[in-house]
């Protein structure tokens, strides 16, 4: 039946493996069980539920609201984005309970969400940062390779952190005279995108490292590999950790004295607003970096809005 219990005695509940196996993406995969974990723990802490059939809407609302006013691991209130998040995810698996006949309607359907509000806009770099952060990296070294090519290949194609740990060897491919990534996008939608002439040079450097290495990748090998592992030396052979691209983006930016928080979504945000600066039609933008909505867009868009680029001036009576 594809079914498992979770390993936590904090509650009896099944919890059906098959539900999350129909997941592309490993770190989707992860922070569903680890929400969907969160909230049948707290349902038996809080109410002593032990079975699916017990589950009312009154709990998925309180449940809202306790997310709001203290659901933060320090006791905080999580943000709205957090708690949209969990309840997504817990919308998901109930939609997933109710196919299966284990509960009759998906209690979690008309709960009110929050908006999910950005507080605090991604930090974008200009032009010259990212070529100054660039060259800070050694270009001589088997990390320095590995790290050159990783951050250009984020900085000039705007792939999602998740989709760029996910790609294998197979998905770099020449189509005519285009060198492509084929890769999966949210909700595990294929695309293609076109390299940069310069992601191209950086990134046939690191292959060509690899194999002074003795590391050719095979087809089915993951692209962008860890250059060392020391828990398991012999084991390289396996993506990158989420965790140390951050850490890899973030040492390079405070190397250049960036006073401002860099992560692997500013990336994202400079290509969105490069492109835009560049005189990119924003909804052109949008297909480029998969958004389903062109408003998605318009918040990267930091251009400066001169009194000379208004529309009047395009009239011509």
């Amino acid at each position: 039946m594809g079914e498992r219990k979770l390993e936590s005695s904090a509650h009896p509940f099944t919890i059906y493996q098959e539900f999350f196996d129909n997941f592309n993406s490993l770190h989707t995969r992860r922070s569903y069980e680890i929400d969907i974990r969160h909230f049948f723990s707290w349902a038996h802490e809080q109410f002593n539920i032990s079975s699916y059939g017990d589950l009312e809407r009154d709990h998925i609302i309180k449940y809202r609201n306790f997310l709001q006013e203290a659901g933060g691991r320090d006791g905080s209130p999580c943000a709205p984005k957090t708690v949209a998040r969990k309840l997504a995810a817990l919308s998901s698996y109930s939609d997933f309970l109710v196919e299966r006949s284990i509960l009759e309607f998906n209690p979690v359907t008309s709960i009110k969400r929050p908006r999910r509000d950005v507080k605090t806009p991604t930090n974008a770099l200009s032009g010259t940062q990212v070529r100054e952060l660039l060259e800070a990296i050694p270009g001589d070294t088997p990390a320095g390779i590995l790290h050159r090519a990783l951050l250009m290949m984020f900085f000039t194609t705007g792939l999602r952190k998740s989709e760029i740990l996910n790609l294998k060897f197979k998905d770099y491919r020449e189509i005519n005279e285009y060198r492509v990534l084929e890769f999966i996008g949210k909700g595990g939608k294929i695309g293609q995108k076109v390299l940069h002439p310069d992601a191209v040079e950086l990134l046939d450097l690191y292959l060509v490292e690899m194999q002074r290495q003795g590391r050719e990748l095979g087809q089915e090998d993951w692209l962008f590999q860890p250059s060392h592992n020391p828990t398991n030396p012999q084991n390289l052979n396996k993506p990158l950790n989420p965790r140390t691209i951050n850490e890899i983006i973030d040492y390079y930016a405070k190397k250049i004295g960036l006073n401002f928080k860099v992560t692997p979504h500013s990336c994202r945000a400079t290509f969105i607003g490069e492109l835009l600066e560049n005189g990119v039609d924003i909804y052109s933008v949008a297909r480029e970096v998969n958004h389903s909505s062109v408003k998605t867009t318009q918040e990267y868009d930091k251009r400066r809005k001169r009194l000379s680029d208004s529309p009047i001036f395009k009239l011509k009576y």
